[in-house]
């Protein structure tokens, strides 16, 4: 039941058998060796090519400002707009699935919400 979906809960699974909780712990956990984890939450994934504009980005705003001093800074326009902020993803609880002790952690990249005027 496990190889089949590994999200799947100990109450359903004692449930389908018709044993107790307990001794579907002891079976998952002890004689077959799996743990229940959820997926380790990293801020964002960033390819070295986005590290690399980033860089090159700076570095060009830095030349700016070294060139023309407090002339550059008067330059940026900022404004006061509303946004709104949407994402659907599912809570570290809902990605948790059983795994073997020796298997690799997995990631899972944080949604970030996305603005819409």
């Amino acid at each position: 039941m496990i190889l089949g979906n590994r999200r799947i809960k100990q109450k359903d699974i004692a449930k389908e058998l018709e044993i107790s909780r307990e001794r579907v712990q002891h079976t998952i956990t002890d004689i077959l060796g799996y743990r229940k984890v959820s997926a380790r939450w990293v801020p964002r994934m960033m390819t070295d090519e986005i590290k690399m504009q980033g860089n090159t980005i700076c570095a060009e705003l830095l030349k700016h400002y070294e060139e023309e001093g407090e002339e550059f800074i008067q330059l940026i326009v900022t404004g006061d707009e509303s946004w709104e902020h949407h994402y659907d993803h599912e809570n570290k609880r809902q990605s948790m699935k059983y795994r073997y002790k020796s298997s690799p952690s997995t990631r899972k990249f944080k949604v970030f919400a996305s603005p819409e005027k």
